[in-house]
């Protein structure tokens, strides 16, 4: 063989290996570009509403202005996102993807994996921070005609539905919560179960819930949840997306006044949680940065909290399902 045939082979076979390797990556670059490109607008960038209505979680940089303290965290929350849904999506083959997606979240945070899937992280210091990670591979040979879009309504319908000692008010209006009369919910033994639990988030819509439970007094956070669809058919991924709405550049609907109801109980928050499927697995991956203008208390309590939070939305999924994770 000619040295210019080599060389002629040699293009070819790079040409194909590239293309491969552009076909696996673009999906996933899709999704990340998307996530981004809403978790920018929202948190740090110029739109009238949302600039003035949350607070999102800040670095611990206290020395960098506000924007580059948010885009900090933004970009560990893409980052992780991207390591993620890049393993899940490139694994060799379906048989690999749950090894594959494991070994990415082990490297962001190894206790997740130690502990079952569900880790706080703590910075304890003045101010202080904390990452929640959640992570759940679902075969979806458990249940004929399981999809993403289906945990993912289970996902958001939980979220909206108050747990056992919950007090949740939900707002008649993102835009104003002055306006409008506030719906009340009591958590108890079954409120987050189905039929009791609430339904899931409308795509698109802004929601603002407020969550509160009495612990020598009343401890609350008002937040703003967004739904959103990704992808769709075989390779369909959706995004839930939460942000800290903002009590000190907003008034407070008039129930909550005169009283820490209409107080947030950390100075601002962002979280994603991200479910996407294949052809033989379910994803979801969550991570919600937290942080706060003084120091961190209870960490043990929230920790164990969290915990059994996880497995009661697990336990939600089951029997939602009909089929044991």
């Amino acid at each position: 063989m000619s040295s210019e045939v080599l060389i002629k082979n040699t293009i070819v076979i790079y040409t194909i290996l590239l293309l491969a390797l552009v076909s696996v990556a673009a999906p996933v670059d899709k999704e990340i570009s998307a996530i981004a490109k809403a978790l920018n607008s929202r948190t740090n960038g110029n739109d009238a509403f949302y600039s003035k209505a949350l607070s999102p979680a800040l670095s611990l940089e206290v020395s960098k202005n506000k924007s580059d303290r948010v885009q900090a965290v933004n970009d560990q929350l893409i980052s992780e996102i991207s390591s993620v849904l890049g393993a899940f999506k490139s694994a060799s083959s379906e048989s690999r993807r749950l090894e594959s997606t494991t070994a990415a979240v082990a490297k962001i945070e190894s206790d997740v994996i130690k502990e079952g899937g569900a880790f706080i992280t703590f910075t304890d210091s003045n101010p202080s921070a904390a990452y929640s990670r959640t992570f759940l591979m679902i075969p979806k040979k458990i249940k004929a005609g399981l999809t993403s879009k289906t945990i993912f309504d289970i996902l958001t319908s939980y979220k909206r539905s108050p747990k056992p000692s919950d007090h949740v008010y939900e707002y008649a209006s993102a835009q104003n919560l002055t306006q409008g009369a506030v719906k009340y919910t009591e958590g108890n033994d079954n409120s987050w179960k189905s039929p009791k639990a609430l339904k899931p988030f409308d795509m698109n819509e802004d929601v603002v819930l407020k969550k509160c439970r009495q612990l020598l007094g009343w401890r609350c956070i008002t937040s703003l949840y967004q739904a959103n669809q990704l992808t769709k058919g075989s390779d369909a991924s959706q995004l839930l997306f939460i942000s800290t709405y903002d009590l000190t550049q907003n008034p407070d609907h008039p129930e909550f006044a005169g009283d820490k109801r209409g107080v947030n109980q950390y100075t601002g928050s962002t979280a994603l949680y991200v479910v996407k499927e294949s052809a033989e697995w379910i994803l979801l991956y969550g991570i919600d940065a937290q942080w706060n203008d003084g120091k961190l208390s209870f960490q043990g309590a929230i920790q164990k909290e969290f915990k059994k939070d996880f497995e009661r939305f697990k336990e939600r999924i089951s029997s939602d399902i009909q089929a044991p994770l």
